[in-house]
């Protein structure tokens, strides 16, 4: 039969276990008293461990989706925005128009109007938001429009060549005055509307594709979020602008200058509307985000309330067992220092 030992090493090396015990065990205390939840899910759930893993990662997933929809929107309101302004400016536009028919001076106060709000267009369409031009459709890298007029622009000078093919004349020669109305109505209908049809306007204006970008708001819904600067509303601005700002000033006669003007207004309100067309699709684009959204919300509350039915602790249990760890600490601390001083000197005295 085994004798134990009794010596003080013995219950001096005792303690020391126990104390090393109740540290470890107050550190997991501390963490699920801070956390609210199990320090070791495995040892918590045991055979459970699975489903709190996957109801975790369709949490983080969702919210993920979350998040990324709230930029999406945010990317849809500054599209919004230029879409607001790029409109107003016309509708502006359009009031100059109709006070120019018939007047004979002023002339060069349009165009410049017509030069400066054509800018004004091109830099809402070049519009980027965190790093990416939103009119650009998936060419989100690539700035949708150059700089009309700018050297080595080929927009501009496609525009000027298409006038001198079909006159025979570039505008600064004296013949524009002779131009009738009826021949500058067909060269706007025909030779100068097809630089803004599709496919000129992708090869002189346009960079952007026609492919919108589609975002995943949900985990089994796309939608398209974006407009192309391809869009014939920005193709009909472009049009009205353009043609004030190249031929409404270069000596034409009272007849063809409000041939021009009524050309203009009529593409005016053309745009309008066509940007019009666009807002709403952006708007329903926006609205099924926010339904995705406050959908995503309800799964993501629903996952949360699950996984804490698995790992979440009772905060007042966990309280209280760190302050019954740290008493059993603290009384441990107590009876290594009476062990230590406990010496058979000491008795014999």
């Amino acid at each position: 039969m085994k004798t134990q030992s009794v010596s003080s090493y013995m219950l001096t090396n005792s303690t020391r276990n126990i104390l090393a015990k109740a540290q470890a065990e107050l550190v997991q205390a501390q963490k699920e008293a801070t956390t609210g939840f199990v320090f070791d899910t495995g040892l918590a759930l045991g055979s459970r461990t699975g489903q709190s893993i996957s109801l975790r990662k369709e949490h983080d997933r969702l919210t993920v989706l979350t998040e990324t929809n709230g930029l999406i929107s945010e990317r849809m309101t500054a599209s919004q925005n230029a879409l607001t302004n790029v409109i107003k400016g016309s509708q502006e536009f359009l009031g100059n128009l109709t006070a120019m028919r018939g007047a004979s001076a002023g002339h060069s106060i349009l165009v410049d109007k017509a030069k400066g709000l054509l800018q004004t267009a091109t830099d809402l369409v070049n519009t980027s938001y965190n790093g990416e031009y939103i009119f650009a459709g998936e060419n989100t890298d690539v700035k949708p429009l150059g700089d009309y007029g700018a050297a080595g622009d080929p927009a501009s000078a496609a525009v000027l060549q298409s006038f001198q093919d079909y006159f025979g004349f570039p505008t600064t020669d004296p013949q524009v005055a002779n131009i009738t109305a009826a021949d500058m109505k067909d060269f706007l209908d025909t030779t100068f509307a097809a630089e803004f049809d599709a496919a000129s306007w992708s090869t002189n204006f346009s960079a952007a594709s026609d492919t919108l970008v589609k975002s995943r708001i949900a985990p089994t819904e796309l939608a398209e979020t974006s407009v192309s600067a391809n869009n014939v509303g920005f193709r009909q601005l472009a049009m009205t602008y353009t043609m004030i700002a190249e031929f409404g000033d270069i000596g034409l006669n009272q007849a063809a200058f409000d041939t021009i003007i009524d050309k203009a207004s009529a593409v005016s309100m053309q745009t309008s509307t066509s940007l019009a067309g666009a807002q709403s699709f952006l708007g329903n684009a926006q609205a099924r985000t926010k339904d995705a959204t406050d959908r995503l919300a309800v799964q993501i509350n629903v996952l949360n309330s699950s996984v804490l039915d698995l790992e979440a602790v009772d905060p007042y249990e966990a309280a209280n067992r760190v302050e019954a760890l740290r008493t059993q600490i603290d009384a441990s601390y107590a009876l290594t220092v009476k062990i230590q001083s406990l010496s058979l000197l000491n008795y014999l005295k």
